[in-house]
């Protein structure tokens, strides 16, 4: 899924493009993609500075503002969302992160059980003297999907509690 290079967020079907200014890169909503071009169309280049969102890193024209405790923040469109919600705790007064959501225990649980399984029907596999290929890559396949998804859970995580 492509997101906007001006603001962050997640485009649909509906993604524009600079056809003939190969010069400005990426897909962009309609709103931005009209920002981008008036600037263009105005001062012969963009002059538009890109600026890196305050909790992903990631570059973008346009940024919405949000506080984060006592300090204002730019944030682009979806971590804009996150930091509105209140998940995100203050660094600065010392807040532990609240509990880990269900939805992300679910996830997580769901790639530890199939790191497990997969590694288990590998094992069983070969012993039980069914060692064909198709059965050691379909559970070397799930162990590994296990594990991409427990890392990846975890990670985003991190990245929300903030450590």
């Amino acid at each position: 899924m492509a997101s906007c290079n001006g603001c962050g967020e997640a485009l649909g079907f509906k993604k524009y493009r600079f056809n003939k200014l190969w010069k400005i890169k990426g897909y962009y909503c309609k709103p931005c993609m009209m920002k981008v071009g008036e600037n263009w169309e105005k001062y012969g280049r963009v002059t538009i500075p890109m600026v890196p969102c305050d909790l992903c890193r990631t570059e973008f024209y346009f940024l919405k503002p949000a506080w984060q405790g006592e300090k204002k923040r730019s944030f682009c469109g979806v971590c804009y969302r996150t930091a509105i919600s209140g998940v995100l705790p203050d660094k600065n007064k010392g807040e532990a992160p609240g509990k880990m959501p269900i939805s992300m225990m679910i996830f997580a649980g769901l790639g530890a059980l199939m790191m497990v399984l997969g590694m288990v029907f590998t094992l069983v596999g070969t012993a039980a003297g069914d060692a064909n290929m198709v059965n050691i890559l379909f559970g070397a396949f799930t162990t590994a999907a296990g594990f991409m998804l427990l890392r990846r859970t975890l990670r985003n995580r991190r990245l929300i509690a903030g450590a």
